[in-house]
């Protein structure tokens, strides 16, 4: 697809109101990030996926890390150091069809998946990753425990964080971060520390 979708996205979104990043849609409205694109290493599906901004605020917050809120929409997607969110909607399209029918079939998604505020309101992050296929659960383990700090449940989030400190959790992946609170060592250097031990940090800090 390559160019050829994302030239094809551009005139079929015009107007929409939804910004286009190479074969992504996406927009900010009400609090949330959303994003429509093909699925990543899947031919012939499209997903919906949405995510409290405060999400990725959070997450940038604990990995001390500044700068991230000014960019755009897309990055919240894309980017390395944001918290990654399943898909609540994902379609089958026919992989054969052409550019501007697959773009057609994105803009109408992202159209009418704005409208099903069940699906995106307030959901469910467990029920959401286990409903979303194929089902990658050890993708949502740093979501998770910033989804419970934002509701406020300090005692999964850290549950959480010391499951996975422990090895108890399959994680295959972490984002890691200079602890820029921590003393310096004689070097004048600090410490890199794992997203897991910088939550639990970032709550008795804070």
């Amino acid at each position: 697809m390559g160019d050829a979708l994302s030239n094809a996205l551009r005139k079929a979104a015009k107007g929409s109101g939804w910004s286009i990043k190479q074969d992504m849609l996406s927009k900010q409205n009400e609090g949330y990030a959303f994003s429509v694109h093909p699925r990543r290493g899947a031919l012939g599906c499209i997903e919906f996926r949405a995510k409290p901004i405060v999400w990725d605020t959070t997450l940038w917050s604990i990995l001390q890390i500044e700068g991230n809120e000014a960019k755009p929409v897309s990055f919240r997607f894309s980017g390395a150091f944001t918290c990654d969110c399943p898909a609540l909607i994902q379609e089958a399209v026919d992989d054969l069809k052409t550019n501007p029918e697959t773009a057609e079939k994105m803009v109408e998604l992202s159209s009418r998946a704005l409208e099903k505020r069940n699906i995106w309101q307030g959901y469910d992050l467990s029920k959401a990753a286990e409903r979303e296929q194929p089902q990658q659960l050890y993708r949502y383990h740093i979501t998770h425990v910033v989804d419970q700090i934002c509701r406020g449940d300090h005692q999964s989030a850290q549950q959480i964080c010391t499951a996975a400190l422990n090895g108890d959790l399959d994680l295959r992946h972490t984002l890691y971060s200079t602890d820029k609170l921590a003393p310096t060592r004689p070097d004048g250097s600090r410490e890199s520390r794992s997203f897991f031990k910088l939550a639990q940090l970032w709550m008795d800090r804070f």
